[in-house]
């Protein structure tokens, strides 16, 4: 099973979660990004560079492992995913960065990957079931979307 992080669900990691007080889930989250279970599009670490520091000096130290380069098919899928659904990349945060929002890099990984591998690949957000939302057009392509609380249950993890 590969599991693709949203921004979302990063940034309520931090907030919520923190490491100070939760040493375990960050072990376990940190071994899990490096056994390749846990990996997010490189839109999503432009995004964290945006809005949150203490994240970004977290998980650039993983830039390698954690984050997944844009090769010509995710692009091409990213493409189809925002021509089909432009609301996904409205009110993003992003004006005047020059950067593309991850959401439809986070969908569009999940298809290529699920096409590539023989596992599972399911998404964590923290994104309602909303319309034109991740879960909603994730869904459309069989994905399937899931809150960070809801992986740490999936997981077994207990702190």
């Amino acid at each position: 099973m590969i599991y693709l992080i949203d921004t979302s669900s990063l940034i309520c990691l931090i907030n919520k979660y923190p490491e100070e007080i939760f040493k375990t889930l960050y072990e376990n989250f940190n071994n899990n990004i490096n056994n390749g279970n846990i990996k997010s599009p490189i839109q999503v670490l432009h995004e964290i560079k945006q809005k949150d520091d203490i994240l970004y000096k977290w998980l650039i130290n993983f830039r390698k492992i954690f984050f997944i380069e844009t090769d010509n098919e995710i692009l091409q899928k990213a493409a189809e995913i925002i021509s089909n659904y432009h609301e996904l990349i409205k009110n993003l945060g992003l004006s005047n960065t020059g950067e593309d929002p991850a959401d439809p890099y986070l969908i569009a990984t999940g298809i290529i990957m699920g096409r590539r591998m023989i596992d599972e690949t399911k998404i964590i957000t923290e994104e309602g079931n909303k319309k034109n939302h991740i879960p909603d057009i994730a869904g459309k392509y069989n994905i399937k979307s899931m809150h960070i609380l809801e992986f740490f249950k999936e997981m077994k993890w207990k702190f």
